[in-house]
Parts: C-alpha cells; sequence; structure tokens
C-alpha cells in the first residue's frame, strides 16, 4: 500500500488534480455554476499560476495530488503580480470583468457579480486593505485536503511544510479566511497557532471582531 507524503507544487503535473480537490472540497454556498468556476480563479488557479514555489501538495504515494496547501508570503507583493499577470490571462468568457452587462443573467446575481469583481481585482485577502495589519502578517494561505485523507494528520504536515518555507522567504505573520459558521475548520487553525483577528474589520456591523460578511479572519505571527 502506498504511503502518502508531503511534496512541493508541480504545475504540469498537479494543477488537474488540485482542481479537483477544490471543486470536491468548496463551500456549498458557492458549489454551483459560475460560482464554482469563477471561484476557481479566486481560490485555487491564481496561486498555483503566480506563486507555485510556495504551494505543497499531499501526494497519496502514487503521484496523485490529494490535498494541497497554497498561499503567498506576501500579499500586497502577490495582487500586484496578479493584477499585472494574472487578470490578462483570465478568460473573459468564463469570469466576464466587472462592469458592463454579462449577456448570462446568472452571472449579474449579486454573488457573482462579487466574484467576478474579486477575480478581476486581485480581491484575495481580508486584509489587503489593511495596511498596518498586512504588515503585521503579510502572508495568506489556503488549504483543502479530500475527505478521504482528512483526519489523519496531514493537514498540519502541510501547514508546517508552508510556514516553513514563507518564514525563510522572510514572512513575519500569516492570515487566511475561512467561513464563519465552520467550527470545525477554527477548531483546525487554532490547535495550529491561529486566533481570531482581536479587530473589528466590518466598522461593527457583525457585532464580532475579526468578522466580514459570512467570513471569519483568523492570524498568526511566525
Amino acid at each position: 500500500m502506498s504511503t502518502p507524503f508531503v511534496r512541493p507544487f508541480n504545475f504540469d503535473t498537479d494543477h488537474s488534480a488540485g482542481l479537483h480537490v477544490f471543486f470536491t472540497t468548496i463551500d456549498p454556498s458557492v458549489s454551483h455554476d459560475p460560482a464554482r468556476t469563477i471561484g476557481s480563479y479566486l481560490w485555487y488557479k491564481a496561486y498555483v499560476y503566480l506563486t507555485p514555489s510556495t504551494c505543497f501538495v499531499l501526494d497519496d504515494g502514487s503521484g496523485r495530488a490529494v490535498g494541497y496547501i497554497i498561499g503567498t508570503p506576501d500579499t500586497a507583493a502577490f495582487a500586484k503580480r496578479w493584477r499585472e499577470t494574472f487578470t490578462p490571462v483570465v478568460d473573459p468568457k468564463l469570469v466576464p470583468p466587472p462592469g458592463p452587462q454579462a449577456n448570462d443573467p446568472e452571472m449579474e446575481t449579486e454573488l457573482v457579480k462579487g466574484l467576478r469583481r474579486e477575480v478581476h481585482h486581485a480581491e484575495c485577502s481580508m486584509l489587503q486593505s489593511r495596511p498596518r495589519l498586512l504588515s503585521v502578517y503579510p502572508a495568506h494561505l489556503h488549504i483543502n485536503i479530500l475527505p478521504e485523507f482528512t483526519g489523519q494528520g496531514w493537514g498540519p504536515k502541510l501547514m508546517s511544510a508552508f510556514l516553513s518555507t514563507i518564514t525563510q522567504l522572510g514572512a513575519c505573520g500569516v492570515h487566511l479566511g475561512m467561513v464563519a459558521t465552520n467550527d470545525g475548520a477554527r477548531r483546525f487553525y487554532e490547535r495550529l497557532g491561529f486566533e481570531v483577528c482581536g479587530e473589528v474589520l466590518d466598522g461593527g456591523v457583525s457585532g464580532e471582531v475579526g468578522r466580514e460578511g459570512g467570513a471569519a479572519c483568523l492570524v498568526k505571527r511566525l
């Protein structure tokens, strides 16, 4: 029986398998098209395209990626590269730019319009419009693992590989956004030393620190 292990991401061999992981683990609120396709540009494709050197996969032992952690040590620089390098190669038929109405009415729902804007404007992080907080937690990440490989200790190993790498690259802190109601994910991150961002992010609308809409921001100093 093959033994899974964590290794660096290889775009040529891992892109499709990683995309399968993304679609399998995507939150139900966006697990329908066109939201899921647009979300793949926002939460997966941009990272493996722009920063493959800070992406890692869980290999099932046969060469197949069954989980991944993707991210960047420098959110501000990443967003700039996204606008300059990634946005120009986004297929406008799959992700119409914001502005003029798309021909497909499903592209004009509030959810999808927001996702389209985020892809084209590189709105990739809950802290990127907050320079002071971003200077403390400049890195950010996404992590997903196929259900049959969860609960086996691979999440912490993926996290360790990523955090070790971004620390070597000079990151002093890291943040992430998660679905605020996902208590299981929050417990996982808290066991790894993350905590809810202690500042109000939405002007007090939610009445909670670290909250913006349906998302919660977690942070960790390195």
